[in-house]
């Protein structure tokens, strides 16, 4: 099912919605699946769309996501030099969001890259900030599913779970938000 709707999204032709974020989106769904199927250089076009399209929206995460592909994309090609010259912007632009999830991704890439090219040093830097996301991101998960909040996920019946405190105000539950 998944791959028959993926064939569907073309963004090259009579794409039904004229908005250019979404557009852009669906370039870099073509992308990644192209990239799944190993079909590289067609997701190399669909990836420079994007590049394209979301920066001229500026839409950065977007644009970070697409840089570290097509970075992923060069590094399985064998030219480490245009891969560095993606993955190292999109690791900027990932700290400048910031968004430690496409900077996990591009450290990893990163450390590859590094260890492939010989550079020790900067492959142990690159391991060491990889490592440093990961631990973030799991205490950030660590923390938020011990939230009262975190119970709304499972829950499907009866009245909800947890109680919101209102910034100085008194106690809401969410059915009176709802």
């Amino acid at each position: 099912v998944l791959y028959s709707l993926l064939e569907r999204i073309n963004p090259d032709h009579s794409f039904p919605v004229s908005s250019h974020c979404l557009r852009a989106a669906a370039f870099y769904v073509r992308g990644l699946f192209s990239f799944f199927q190993g079909r590289y250089n067609e997701a190399k076009r669909f990836l420079r769309e994007t590049l394209k399209m979301s920066n001229a929206e500026d839409l950065n995460r977007l644009t970070a996501c697409s840089l570290v592909l097509l970075g992923h994309i060069f590094y399985v090609l064998g030219n480490h030099r245009e891969s560095n010259n993606m993955v190292v912007p999109a690791m900027q632009l990932a700290s400048k969001i910031p968004d430690m999830s496409v900077q996990l991704w591009s450290s990893a890439l990163l450390r590859d890259l590094n260890k492939a090219c010989g550079n020790a040093m900067d492959a142990h830097e690159a391991a060491q900030m990889h490592q440093n996301f990961s631990q973030q991101l799991l205490q950030d998960h660590i923390e938020a599913c011990s939230l009262p909040e975190h119970n709304l996920i499972t829950w499907t019946d009866g009245p909800p779970p947890v109680q919101f405190q209102a910034q100085n105000g008194p106690n809401t539950s969410l059915a009176s938000l709802l």
